[in-house]
Protein backbone atom coordinates (compact mmCIF):
# COMPACT_ATOMS: atom_id res chain seq x y z
CA UNK A 1 0.00 0.00 0.00
CA UNK A 2 1.02 3.64 -0.53
CA UNK A 3 2.87 3.09 -3.78
CA UNK A 4 2.62 6.53 -5.37
CA UNK A 5 2.09 7.37 -9.03
CA UNK A 6 2.36 11.00 -10.13
CA UNK A 7 0.54 11.93 -13.34
CA UNK A 8 1.43 15.07 -15.28
CA UNK A 9 -0.59 16.11 -18.35
CA UNK A 10 1.37 18.41 -20.64
CA UNK A 11 0.77 20.33 -23.84
CA UNK A 12 3.63 22.04 -25.67
CA UNK A 13 5.38 23.43 -22.58
CA UNK A 14 8.66 21.51 -22.08
CA UNK A 15 10.34 24.35 -20.14
CA UNK A 16 7.55 24.42 -17.56
CA UNK A 17 7.36 20.64 -17.52
CA UNK A 18 11.03 20.51 -16.52
CA UNK A 19 10.32 22.70 -13.47
CA UNK A 20 7.42 20.45 -12.48
CA UNK A 21 9.61 17.35 -12.73
CA UNK A 22 12.42 19.00 -10.79
CA UNK A 23 10.00 19.71 -7.93
CA UNK A 24 9.29 15.95 -7.78
CA UNK A 25 12.98 15.01 -7.91
CA UNK A 26 13.70 17.00 -4.74
CA UNK A 27 10.79 15.66 -2.68
CA UNK A 28 11.80 14.45 0.78
CA UNK A 29 9.82 11.28 0.02
CA UNK A 30 9.96 10.16 -3.60
CA UNK A 31 7.12 8.62 -5.62
CA UNK A 32 7.39 5.16 -7.09
CA UNK A 33 6.65 6.33 -10.61
CA UNK A 34 6.04 9.49 -12.60
CA UNK A 35 4.03 9.39 -15.79
CA UNK A 36 3.85 12.31 -18.21
CA UNK A 37 1.00 12.27 -20.70
CA UNK A 38 1.57 14.35 -23.85
CA UNK A 39 -1.72 15.83 -24.98
CA UNK A 40 -1.04 16.17 -28.71
CA UNK A 41 1.99 15.91 -30.97
CA UNK A 42 4.95 18.11 -30.05
CA UNK A 43 8.43 17.25 -31.26
CA UNK A 44 10.28 19.43 -28.74
CA UNK A 45 8.43 17.94 -25.75
CA UNK A 46 8.90 14.39 -27.02
CA UNK A 47 12.64 14.91 -27.52
CA UNK A 48 12.87 16.20 -23.97
CA UNK A 49 10.87 13.29 -22.54
CA UNK A 50 12.72 10.63 -24.51
CA UNK A 51 15.98 11.81 -22.97
CA UNK A 52 14.71 12.31 -19.42
CA UNK A 53 16.00 9.95 -16.74
CA UNK A 54 15.59 9.80 -12.98
CA UNK A 55 17.53 8.01 -10.27
CA UNK A 56 14.64 8.35 -7.85
CA UNK A 57 11.59 6.85 -9.55
CA UNK A 58 10.37 4.96 -12.58
CA UNK A 59 9.71 7.43 -15.37
CA UNK A 60 7.34 6.84 -18.29
CA UNK A 61 5.50 8.93 -20.82
CA UNK A 62 2.48 8.37 -23.01
CA UNK A 63 1.52 10.23 -26.16
CA UNK A 64 -1.95 11.21 -27.38
CA UNK A 65 -1.50 11.97 -31.10
CA UNK A 66 -4.35 14.49 -31.28
CA UNK A 67 -5.04 16.76 -28.32
CA UNK A 68 -8.08 15.70 -26.25
CA UNK A 69 -7.63 17.93 -23.20
CA UNK A 70 -5.94 17.68 -19.82
CA UNK A 71 -8.67 15.57 -18.19
CA UNK A 72 -8.55 12.93 -20.89
CA UNK A 73 -4.77 12.88 -20.37
CA UNK A 74 -5.17 12.53 -16.59
CA UNK A 75 -7.62 9.66 -16.99
CA UNK A 76 -5.29 7.91 -19.42
CA UNK A 77 -2.41 8.33 -17.01
CA UNK A 78 -4.47 6.98 -14.11
CA UNK A 79 -5.54 3.99 -16.21
CA UNK A 80 -1.91 3.10 -16.90
CA UNK A 81 -0.46 3.97 -13.49
CA UNK A 82 0.62 1.24 -11.08
CA UNK A 83 0.36 3.11 -7.76
CA UNK A 84 -2.24 2.69 -5.02
CA UNK A 85 -2.11 6.47 -4.48
CA UNK A 86 -2.56 8.80 -7.45
CA UNK A 87 -1.19 12.34 -7.40
CA UNK A 88 -1.73 14.86 -10.18
CA UNK A 89 0.54 17.76 -11.07
CA UNK A 90 -0.23 20.31 -13.79
CA UNK A 91 2.80 21.12 -15.92
CA UNK A 92 2.76 24.80 -14.92
CA UNK A 93 2.63 24.11 -11.17
CA UNK A 94 5.30 22.84 -8.78
CA UNK A 95 5.36 21.13 -5.39
CA UNK A 96 7.06 22.18 -2.18
CA UNK A 97 9.56 19.76 -0.66
CA UNK A 98 7.26 17.74 1.63
CA UNK A 99 4.13 17.45 -0.49
CA UNK A 100 4.31 13.68 -0.92
CA UNK A 101 5.57 12.94 2.59
CA UNK A 102 2.95 15.04 4.39
CA UNK A 103 0.05 13.66 2.37
CA UNK A 104 1.08 10.03 2.78
CA UNK A 105 1.22 10.67 6.52
CA UNK A 106 -2.47 11.62 6.48
CA UNK A 107 -3.39 8.31 4.82
CA UNK A 108 -1.42 6.45 7.50
CA UNK A 109 -3.15 8.33 10.31
CA UNK A 110 -6.65 7.32 9.19
CA UNK A 111 -7.37 4.35 6.93
CA UNK A 112 -10.82 5.78 6.15
CA UNK A 113 -9.31 8.78 4.37
CA UNK A 114 -9.34 8.37 0.59
CA UNK A 115 -8.38 11.88 -0.50
CA UNK A 116 -5.84 14.35 0.88
CA UNK A 117 -5.23 17.90 -0.28
CA UNK A 118 -2.86 20.81 0.45
CA UNK A 119 -3.04 24.58 0.67
CA UNK A 120 -1.73 26.70 -2.21
CA UNK A 121 0.96 29.32 -2.68
CA UNK A 122 -0.29 31.48 -5.55
CA UNK A 123 2.40 32.90 -7.83
CA UNK A 124 2.56 34.69 -11.17
CA UNK A 125 4.19 32.91 -14.09
CA UNK A 126 6.60 35.86 -14.42
CA UNK A 127 8.02 35.39 -10.91
CA UNK A 128 7.32 32.02 -9.34
CA UNK A 129 9.47 32.74 -6.29
CA UNK A 130 7.25 35.57 -5.05
CA UNK A 131 4.06 34.39 -3.34
CA UNK A 132 1.21 36.84 -4.03
CA UNK A 133 -1.25 35.13 -1.67
CA UNK A 134 -1.85 31.94 0.25
CA UNK A 135 -4.96 29.76 0.09
CA UNK A 136 -5.14 27.51 3.15
CA UNK A 137 -6.57 24.03 3.41
CA UNK A 138 -9.23 24.35 6.09
CA UNK A 139 -12.00 21.76 5.89
CA UNK A 140 -11.77 17.99 6.36
CA UNK A 141 -13.83 14.99 7.33
CA UNK A 142 -16.99 13.75 5.65
CA UNK A 143 -17.59 16.58 3.18
CA UNK A 144 -20.63 15.22 1.36
CA UNK A 145 -22.97 16.99 0.71
CA UNK A 146 -21.17 20.08 2.12
CA UNK A 147 -18.85 20.01 -0.91
CA UNK A 148 -21.75 21.40 -2.97
CA UNK A 149 -21.32 24.70 -1.11
CA UNK A 150 -17.90 25.39 -2.61
CA UNK A 151 -14.78 23.82 -4.05
CA UNK A 152 -13.08 23.49 -0.69
CA UNK A 153 -10.43 21.13 -2.10
CA UNK A 154 -9.20 23.27 -5.00
CA UNK A 155 -6.71 22.61 -7.75
CA UNK A 156 -5.89 19.15 -9.11
CA UNK A 157 -2.20 19.68 -8.30
CA UNK A 158 -2.96 19.68 -4.57
CA UNK A 159 -4.67 16.28 -4.39
CA UNK A 160 -3.60 12.76 -3.55
CA UNK A 161 -6.36 10.18 -3.97
CA UNK A 162 -6.56 6.42 -3.50
CA UNK A 163 -6.82 4.64 -6.82
CA UNK A 164 -9.95 2.74 -5.70
CA UNK A 165 -11.73 6.00 -4.83
CA UNK A 166 -10.74 7.58 -8.15
CA UNK A 167 -12.03 4.55 -10.05
CA UNK A 168 -15.28 4.27 -8.09
CA UNK A 169 -15.93 7.98 -8.68
CA UNK A 170 -15.45 7.48 -12.43
CA UNK A 171 -12.41 9.72 -12.95
CA UNK A 172 -12.54 13.11 -14.61
CA UNK A 173 -15.59 13.89 -16.73
CA UNK A 174 -14.29 14.52 -20.26
CA UNK A 175 -17.54 16.25 -21.22
CA UNK A 176 -16.79 19.20 -18.97
CA UNK A 177 -14.87 22.12 -20.59
CA UNK A 178 -14.04 23.60 -17.14
CA UNK A 179 -14.46 22.88 -13.40
CA UNK A 180 -13.53 19.23 -13.97
CA UNK A 181 -11.61 19.05 -10.71
CA UNK A 182 -14.53 20.24 -8.59
CA UNK A 183 -16.89 17.80 -10.33
CA UNK A 184 -14.58 14.92 -9.44
CA UNK A 185 -14.18 16.07 -5.83
CA UNK A 186 -17.97 16.02 -5.43
CA UNK A 187 -18.07 12.38 -6.51
CA UNK A 188 -15.03 11.47 -4.38
CA UNK A 189 -16.48 13.14 -1.27
CA UNK A 190 -19.60 11.05 -1.71
CA UNK A 191 -17.46 7.95 -1.34
CA UNK A 192 -14.71 8.76 1.13
CA UNK A 193 -13.46 10.83 4.03
CA UNK A 194 -11.20 13.78 3.20
CA UNK A 195 -8.12 15.10 5.00
CA UNK A 196 -5.60 17.86 4.44
CA UNK A 197 -1.96 18.18 5.47
CA UNK A 198 -2.34 21.66 7.02
CA UNK A 199 0.50 22.93 4.82
CA UNK A 200 1.02 24.97 1.65
CA UNK A 201 2.58 22.34 -0.58
CA UNK A 202 1.53 23.52 -4.05
CA UNK A 203 2.96 26.49 -5.90
CA UNK A 204 -0.06 27.35 -8.05
CA UNK A 205 0.78 29.45 -11.11
CA UNK A 206 -1.50 32.06 -12.66
CA UNK A 207 -0.72 34.13 -15.74
CA UNK A 208 0.38 37.71 -15.13
CA UNK A 209 -1.29 38.54 -18.44
CA UNK A 210 -4.92 37.51 -17.84
CA UNK A 211 -5.58 36.89 -21.54
CA UNK A 212 -3.11 33.96 -21.41
CA UNK A 213 -4.86 32.16 -18.54
CA UNK A 214 -6.52 29.03 -19.95
CA UNK A 215 -8.77 28.71 -16.92
CA UNK A 216 -10.23 32.17 -17.58
CA UNK A 217 -12.01 31.39 -20.85
CA UNK A 218 -15.54 32.59 -20.21
CA UNK A 219 -17.24 30.43 -22.86
CA UNK A 220 -15.81 27.26 -21.29
CA UNK A 221 -17.02 28.22 -17.84
CA UNK A 222 -20.48 29.13 -19.07
CA UNK A 223 -20.88 25.75 -20.77
CA UNK A 224 -19.53 24.03 -17.67
CA UNK A 225 -22.10 25.75 -15.48
CA UNK A 226 -24.97 24.60 -17.65
CA UNK A 227 -23.61 21.05 -17.68
CA UNK A 228 -23.02 20.89 -13.90
CA UNK A 229 -26.43 22.31 -13.02
CA UNK A 230 -28.06 19.66 -15.16
CA UNK A 231 -25.78 16.87 -13.95
CA UNK A 232 -26.55 17.42 -10.27
CA UNK A 233 -30.12 18.72 -10.57
CA UNK A 234 -31.80 15.48 -9.45
CA UNK A 235 -29.20 14.87 -6.73
CA UNK A 236 -29.77 18.31 -5.24
CA UNK A 237 -33.55 18.04 -5.42
CA UNK A 238 -33.30 15.78 -2.40
CA UNK A 239 -31.16 18.26 -0.45
CA UNK A 240 -32.05 21.47 1.36
CA UNK A 241 -33.03 24.55 -0.63
CA UNK A 242 -30.16 26.42 1.04
CA UNK A 243 -27.64 23.90 -0.27
CA UNK A 244 -29.14 24.18 -3.76
CA UNK A 245 -28.82 27.96 -3.67
CA UNK A 246 -25.28 27.84 -2.33
CA UNK A 247 -24.22 25.44 -5.07
CA UNK A 248 -25.45 27.81 -7.78
CA UNK A 249 -24.06 30.84 -5.97
CA UNK A 250 -20.58 29.32 -5.64
CA UNK A 251 -20.45 28.32 -9.30
CA UNK A 252 -21.51 31.78 -10.48
CA UNK A 253 -18.91 33.22 -8.13
CA UNK A 254 -16.27 30.92 -9.57
CA UNK A 255 -17.11 32.04 -13.11
CA UNK A 256 -17.03 35.69 -12.05
CA UNK A 257 -13.59 35.24 -10.47
CA UNK A 258 -12.23 33.29 -13.43
CA UNK A 259 -12.97 36.04 -15.95
CA UNK A 260 -12.64 39.08 -13.69
CA UNK A 261 -9.22 40.18 -14.91
CA UNK A 262 -9.91 39.90 -18.65
CA UNK A 263 -13.65 40.65 -18.86
CA UNK A 264 -14.75 42.85 -15.97
CA UNK A 265 -18.25 43.62 -17.26
CA UNK A 266 -18.94 39.93 -17.93
CA UNK A 267 -17.68 39.20 -14.43
CA UNK A 268 -20.13 41.68 -12.89
CA UNK A 269 -23.06 39.82 -14.44
CA UNK A 270 -22.15 36.64 -12.60
CA UNK A 271 -21.29 38.41 -9.36
CA UNK A 272 -24.89 39.64 -9.29
CA UNK A 273 -26.14 36.10 -10.00
CA UNK A 274 -23.99 34.74 -7.16
CA UNK A 275 -25.45 37.27 -4.73
CA UNK A 276 -28.98 36.60 -5.96
CA UNK A 277 -28.76 32.91 -5.09
CA UNK A 278 -26.83 33.35 -1.84
CA UNK A 279 -25.57 36.73 -0.58
CA UNK A 280 -21.80 36.66 0.02
CA UNK A 281 -19.03 39.18 0.52
CA UNK A 282 -16.75 37.56 -2.06
CA UNK A 283 -19.16 38.37 -4.89
CA UNK A 284 -19.52 41.92 -3.58
CA UNK A 285 -15.72 42.29 -3.65
CA UNK A 286 -15.74 41.44 -7.35
CA UNK A 287 -17.64 44.66 -8.04
CA UNK A 288 -14.24 46.31 -7.66
CA UNK A 289 -12.22 46.74 -10.88
CA UNK A 290 -9.36 44.25 -11.32
CA UNK A 291 -6.48 46.61 -10.54
CA UNK A 292 -8.04 47.68 -7.23
CA UNK A 293 -9.01 44.17 -6.20
CA UNK A 294 -5.49 42.92 -6.97
CA UNK A 295 -4.02 45.66 -4.78
CA UNK A 296 -6.33 44.89 -1.85
CA UNK A 297 -5.74 41.13 -2.13
CA UNK A 298 -2.05 41.66 -1.39
CA UNK A 299 -3.01 42.45 2.20
CA UNK A 300 -5.36 39.50 2.74
CA UNK A 301 -4.02 36.35 4.46
CA UNK A 302 -5.83 33.77 2.32
CA UNK A 303 -8.59 33.24 -0.22
CA UNK A 304 -10.13 30.10 -1.67
CA UNK A 305 -10.86 29.52 -5.34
Amino acid sequence: MNNVSVIIPTHNRPQLLLLALQSIEVQTEKPDEVMVVMDGEDGETERFLSGYESNHFTFRYLKIPKSKGACYARNLGAENATGDILMFLDDDDTWELEKIKSQLQQFKLDSNVGLVYSGKLVVYNTNRKKVIRKIPATIKGNLYPKIFEDNYIGTTSSVAVKREVFQEAGGFDNNLPAMQDYDLWIRCCERTKVAHDNQYNVRYTIAKNASNQISGKSENHHRALTYLFDKYRKVLEGKSSTLQRRFKSSRFLHLSKAVHRNNYLYSLKYSFKSIYYYPNIKAVALFLPPFLLAFISLFQPGRRN
